[in-house]
């Protein structure tokens, strides 16, 4: 046999000369994009932290078979001095390497300020939409996995978040902007993810503050979720998910009977909507669709006391006006909801309540600024047990109240005990963990008993009062939402307070 022979191609093989075999990742990438609703050849950006998640979704994209448009973009917070200027290194590195393009933002944050998790996350979610739109690019792929998933509906469920909120993360997702956010790798766990990258002898960053116990998010990931699957051997976890799955599709259910009410503007920038069509709703979808018609005509999100208000006020029947986010106001006329835009040349109505205390009389009533009132009362009940679970109704131990009983604003320092929390914490950090947003903050009325706050009103009690086995007698401590003002209100000259001006009667 001749020499040329011995490299004649056989029959069924593959010639030598031929292309490689193909990477074992080259069809991953098309069925996650298929689950996710999305074609593989379509181009998107890819929030790339540099975190194991973000850069296994890097590599199935960039040696993807069908290899799409991709454009990595990292979002710089600058929070965590030398080491966030060594994850962006590393994700450029990674991204020459792969000859994927890469883009690097920088985000202004103050570290000092509350909320920062949640200022954070909306930065960069607004950071990305940007990035891609100006790229012609109309969809944002994040590294979102499995347990993150977890850890947010948690987080929601434990803080009480309503309805909308509990289904945690949505595998799709329409920005403000209109671009498209897409989590494709949620059907993955995050130790699937690291495996994936080990075998394939791949490296990514690890972010120390994933570690940090001062966010909730950590809590949660560090302790509550793996108690929770090492104490059922993994049940909880299918559990969550399925809970998970069956709020999302009776939320989809809800939404298509309201999906319809939307604002009507006129040539002057404000926006009418009939009264009737809303206050006419079961009263879980009311909330719902005032939450959304909210977000959707000011832009932010309403916190749950403002929300709680303005239903207060539809459901009895009340002409008011209301301060919503970015200096938009509501209006609830005797027909109508009307929606006035900034600068409408209404002045804007002040919530905050006075930073100086005010007492509260026991038994008695406090009108407070706003027009909510405080009422407390004693009542003959022995022991700790039937606590109201109403949040904005407590019960505490009366011989445990030392002196008076005032309320006042939050004031900067103020530390809280909250009743089943191992120790004291900033009212701040507090608040934020509680999912009070920042806006609505200086309007929490806190119910002091000498120097120490024993209740923050609406939100929870602090360990000072709570009731014990040996309690005897308790004393009772409500916030009502606002009622119509009237020209000789009988809380009025008890509180010392002066009515707000914005209310119609």
């Amino acid at each position: 046999m001749g020499t040329d022979a011995f490299n004649d191609p056989v029959p069924g093989l593959p010639a030598m000369s031929q292309a490689p075999a193909p990477h074992p990742w080259s069809t991953r990438w098309a069925g996650l994009a298929h689950a996710a609703g999305l074609r593989p050849e379509q181009p998107v950006a890819l929030g790339l932290s540099g975190g194991a998640d973000s850069v296994y979704l890097l590599h199935l994209l960039a040696r993807s078979a069908e290899r799409p448009r991709v454009l990595a973009v990292h979002c710089d917070h600058g929070l965590r001095g030398d080491a966030s200027h060594e994850d962006a290194a590393f994700c450029a590195r990674l991204c020459a390497r792969l000859g994927v393009p890469f883009a690097r933002i920088r985000l202004e944050l103050d570290p000092e300020a509350p909320g920062l998790e949640a200022r954070a996350r909306k930065a960069r979610y607004e950071a990305l939409a940007s990035e891609a739109e100006s790229a012609g690019i109309p969809i944002v792929l994040t590294g979102h996995h499995g347990d993150d998933a977890l850890e947010t509906l948690l987080q929601r469920w434990t803080r009480g978040s309503a309805l909308p909120g509990l289904p945690g993360l949505k595998r799709n997702h329409t920005h403000a902007s209109g671009v498209q956010i897409v989590r494709p790798l949620l059907t993955l766990r995050r130790e699937e993810v690291r495996r994936l990258l080990r075998d394939q002898g791949l490296e990514w960053r690890e972010d120390a503050s994933n570690l940090d116990p001062t966010f909730t998010r950590t809590r949660v990931r560090e302790g509550l979720l793996p108690d929770l699957e090492a104490s059922t051997e993994g049940a909880a976890v299918d559990g969550l998910r399925a809970f998970a799955r069956a709020v999302e599709g009776l939320e989809d259910e809800l939404a298509s009977r309201t999906a319809h009410l939307s604002w009507e503007p006129d040539a002057t920038g404000t926006a009418q909507l009939p009264r009737s069509s809303v206050a006419s709703l079961p009263q879980a979808l009311r909330r719902r669709v005032l939450w959304r018609l909210v977000q959707e005509g000011s832009g932010g999100s309403p916190g749950r006391t403002l929300l709680d208000a303005i239903l207060s006020d539809l459901e009895a029947n009340r002409p008011a006006r209301h301060c919503l986010p970015g200096g938009w106001l509501l209006d609830l006329t005797a027909d109508e909801l009307c929606l006035l835009p900034p600068g409408s040349g209404v002045p804007e109505p002040r919530f905050d309540l006075d930073p100086e205390a005010r007492v509260l009389p026991v038994p008695g009533q406090l009108r407070l600024p706003d027009g909510r009132v405080l009422t407390a009362e004693i009542i003959e009940a022995a022991g700790s047990d039937g606590h109201p679970l109403d949040p904005s109704c407590v019960e505490l131990d009366a011989d445990q109240l030392d002196g008076e009983l005032q309320v006042r604003a939050p004031r900067e320092g103020d530390l809280v005990h909250p009743l089943g929390a191992p120790g004291s914490r900033r009212l701040v950090r507090f608040l934020a963990d509680a999912g009070v947003p920042a806006g609505d903050r200086p309007s929490i009325p806190l119910v002091l008993a000498g120097d120490d706050i024993v209740w923050v009103a609406g939100v929870r009690p602090t360990d000072r009062a709570r009731l014990r086995a040996a309690t005897q007698r308790r004393v009772r401590i409500a916030l009502l939402p606002r009622a119509p003002l009237t020209d000789s209100h009988p809380a009025e000259g008890r509180s010392g307070l002066t009515s707000p001006k914005h209310e119609t009667a």
